[in-house]
């Protein structure tokens, strides 16, 4: 992961327009508009000054208060590093990403029970990243040791999909995880500084096989269809940007122009929306043919975070959340990783769960 100063002007230009150079290979999406394979950028000082600039698209200012917002800190779930969360019947299970197992909450938000220790063997976990519910069987990202651990829904150990062939440079993994109506695993990569960025599906042989155009983002599956949300493109220039105490030379991955909503397919990634300019989606879900999606929007001050309701066309519908800057404890921002994760898990409109893993906290909203 880019360091903390680089990684703060990352995220920091979300406004810039693209502009691609050199030649780029195109695919097809289906929906009249083009999207290159990959995006060489090049910036002069004063466009990169002047793209930084654009403002961005307005999201929701304001909601209506219709949910209790129950918030769970570490001391009550008992987790080190809570990562992807789904929800089972009365059980909510999470990951725990620094001390390598999956804990098991009640309604409340208290652990009663947990799964798995730092190890390579059956029922052991290296920082698992994503879980999910799929065909009444519970699927755990095992992303250290490079497998999906599958359970039963008391989470009693079934088997397991092996995969090979993809490895990251350090601190950079396999972070959400989706399946479709055919059984076949997507994976994705929330970064963007490294070259192997992309979406993957897990082939029959165990091979991992990126999907073009290469982005970072976040994958969620609806109606056995897979969906992804790009939070980065893959693209890279050294630049000054403005900064705290002047301008500062850094180098620019990701998060460049609009991000879009797509729908996975072995053969490519079809666009089939662009979600509002500056959207940042962390995590989302789909539900009853609409989308929830979280953005967060970094500062120099800390971050805004919403939890937005879009239409499939990615059209902002309202607001289910809103934590502005200044409402959230962010004051050791800068000594933590900046391009941390959230999870989503809604199971229907009165009923969503979110994970900010930077600050260790479970959100649980059910709607008065």
């Amino acid at each position: 992961m880019m360091k903390h100063s680089i990684g703060v002007l990352t995220i920091l230009t979300g406004g810039l327009l693209l502009s691609a150079c050199g030649n780029t290979k195109e695919e097809n999406t289906g929906t009249g508009r083009t999207l290159p394979e990959t995006i060489p950028v090049m910036y002069s000082e004063s466009e990169a000054e002047e793209f930084h600039n654009i403002p961005d698209d307005p999201l929701c200012d304001e909601y209506e208060e219709v949910y209790n917002v129950n918030i769970w800190d570490a001391e009550q779930t008992g987790n080190g590093r809570p990562y992807g969360i789904c929800a089972v019947g009365d059980a909510i299970y999470v990951c725990d990403f620094d001390e390598s197992c999956v804990v098991k909450l009640d309604k409340s938000g208290n652990r009663i029970a947990s799964y798995g220790e730092y190890g390579e063997g059956e029922g052991q976990f290296r920082n698992p990243t994503a879980i999910l519910h799929h065909d009444d069987l519970i699927y755990v990202l095992d992303q250290g040791n490079h497998r999906i651990q599958i359970y039963d829904e008391n989470m009693n150990y079934l088997r397991e999909v092996v995969y090979r062939g993809r490895s990251f440079s350090e601190n950079v993994y396999f972070q959400d995880m989706a399946i479709d109506a055919d059984g076949t695993i997507y994976l994705s990569v929330w970064e963007s500084s490294d070259i192997r960025t992309a979406v993957y599906y897990i082939s029959e042989d165990g091979s991992t096989n990126p999907i073009l155009p290469r982005i970072g983002g976040v994958l969620a599956e609806y109606d056995g269809d897979v969906y992804a949300m790009s939070a980065f493109w893959y693209y890279q220039d050294y630049v000054e940007l403005p900064g705290r105490d002047g301008k500062v030379k850094c180098f620019v991955a990701g998060r460049g122009g609009p991000c879009f909503f797509l729908e996975c397919r072995n053969d490519g990634l079809d666009q089939l929306a662009e979600l509002p300019f500056g959207y940042a989606p962390a995590d989302f879900c789909i539900v009853d043919n609409m989308i929830y999606a979280i953005s967060v929007r970094m500062k120099w001050e800390g971050a805004d975070v919403q939890i937005n309701r879009l239409s499939m066309q990615g059209e902002l519908d309202s607001a289910v959340y809103i934590c502005e800057t200044g409402k959230r404890d962010d004051s050791n921002i800068l000594n933590e990783p900046l391009e941390y994760p959230w999870y989503l898990d809604v199971v229907d409109d009165d009923h969503i769960y979110a994970v900010d893993s930077l600050w260790k906290t479970v959100y649980y909203f059910e709607k008065k």
